[in-house]
C-alpha cells in the first residue's frame, strides 16, 4: 500500500493540487507562497470541521469578510484588519467563513528566512513564542498591505529574486512585532487567570497525546489541581478534561483523515489502553465511530 504523506497541509500539497503554480492569484515554491487573493482561488483547500496541521509558518491580512476558526483548540473570529502570524506545526480547524471573505497569505519554511537560527518561526521574535493575531490600527493596515504589495509586484518577475523576497519577509515580520508590541502596551492587559489558561492550553497542545492527569498540568504551573481546576472552570467555562479530550479528538482526526495508521495504530499513538477504548472515546465526543469519520466527506 502506498504510504500517505504526513499529517500536513503544507506548499507541497498546495503545488499537487490542480491549480495553475504561477498565475495572477498566487505564487508556490517548494520553501514559499502567496497568494494573492484568497476569493478567487478556485480549489477547495481544506474541508469544514476537518483539523490540519500546518507544515510551515503562516502570516495572513484580513481584506474583507470574516473567517471563524480554531487554532490550537481556541476558537477565533478574524475580521478585516486582522494580522494573523501561525506558527509552524499549528493545528487549525475552519468553521465558517463568509461568502465574500479575502485574504493575503503567504506560507514560509523555516529554512527560506534569512535568519542564523531555523529552529522556529518566530526566533527573532522571543517575546513571542506563540501564534499572533490582532487587529491592526487603521493606519498600520495601508502600511502591512503596501508590504504584500511590494512583494507581490516583485514576484511578477520573469526571475525568482529569492534573495529580496526571503528580506522582505523578514522586515515584514519585525514590522509586525514592532506593531504588536506598541498594541500590547495600549491594550488591556491579561489577568492573571488568563495567563494561566493560556500557559495550560499550550501545554495541552504539547502533552496531550500522553498525560491525561491534572496534577501534570498542574505541576508544570507550579498550581495545585485543585487551584488550576477553578482557575481554568472560572476562565473557560469548561473542565481541565473537556479541554484535554478536545485535544485528543483533534490529533485522532488528523490521524484518521491524512495517515495510514490503523485503528489499532491510531489508539497506540495515542496511548490508549486498547482499541476498543479508543473506539467507544471517540463516538462519545464525535457521535461517530472511527471508521465512519474516515469515510465521511
Amino acid at each position: 500500500m502506498e504510504k500517505k504523506e504526513p499529517v500536513e497541509l503544507g506548499l507541497k500539497l498546495l503545488g499537487e493540487l490542480k491549480i495553475v503554480r504561477h498565475n495572477e492569484f498566487r505564487f508556490i515554491t517548494s520553501d514559499f507562497g502567496f497568494v494573492n487573493s484568497f476569493i478567487k482561488m478556485e480549489s477547495q483547500l481544506f474541508t469544514f470541521e476537518q483539523p490540519y496541521r500546518l507544515k510551515e509558518g503562516r502570516i495572513a491580512f484580513i481584506k474583507q469578510g470574516y473567517l471563524q476558526v480554531r487554532i490550537n483548540l481556541i476558537e477565533y473570529t478574524l475580521e478585516p484588519g486582522t494580522i494573523s502570524l501561525i506558527t509552524p506545526n499549528t493545528i487549525i480547524e475552519a468553521i465558517k467563513i463568509s461568502p465574500d471573505l479575502d485574504m493575503k497569505m503567504m506560507a514560509i519554511d523555516n529554512n527560506f528566512l534569512p535568519i542564523i537560527s531555523k529552529d522556529d518561526f518566530f526566533i527573532h521574535l522571543p517575546q513571542y513564542p506563540n501564534n499572533i493575531l490582532f487587529t491592526l490600527p487603521p493606519q498600520e493596515q495601508t502600511r502591512i498591505e503596501s508590504y504584500f504589495t511590494l512583494i507581490w509586484n516583485i514576484l511578477q518577475e520573469t526571475i525568482f529574486r529569492r534573495e529580496v523576497i526571503q528580506h522582505l519577509v523578514a522586515s515584514l515580520l519585525y514590522n509586525i512585532k514592532c506593531i504588536a508590541s506598541n498594541t500590547q502596551n495600549t491594550a488591556k492587559h491579561l489577568t492573571h487567570q488568563e495567563e494561566i489558561f493560556q500557559r495550560f492550553i499550550s501545554l495541552v497542545n504539547t502533552y496531550s497525546k500522553k498525560e491525561r492527569n491534572v496534577s501534570f498540568y498542574a505541576d508544570k504551573l507550579c498550581l495545585t489541581p485543585r487551584y488550576l481546576n477553578t482557575v481554568i472552570r472560572q476562565t473557560s467555562q469548561q473542565t481541565i478534561m473537556d479541554w484535554i479530550n478536545q485535544s485528543i479528538i483533534q490529533e485522532a482526526k488528523i490521524l484518521l483523515k491524512h495517515s495510514d495508521l490503523l485503528v489499532y495504530q491510531i489508539s497506540d499513538e495515542l496511548n490508549f489502553p486498547n482499541p476498543s477504548f479508543f473506539c467507544k472515546f471517540f463516538k462519545r465526543m464525535t457521535g461517530m465511530t472511527p471508521q465512519e469519520y474516515q469515510k465521511k466527506q
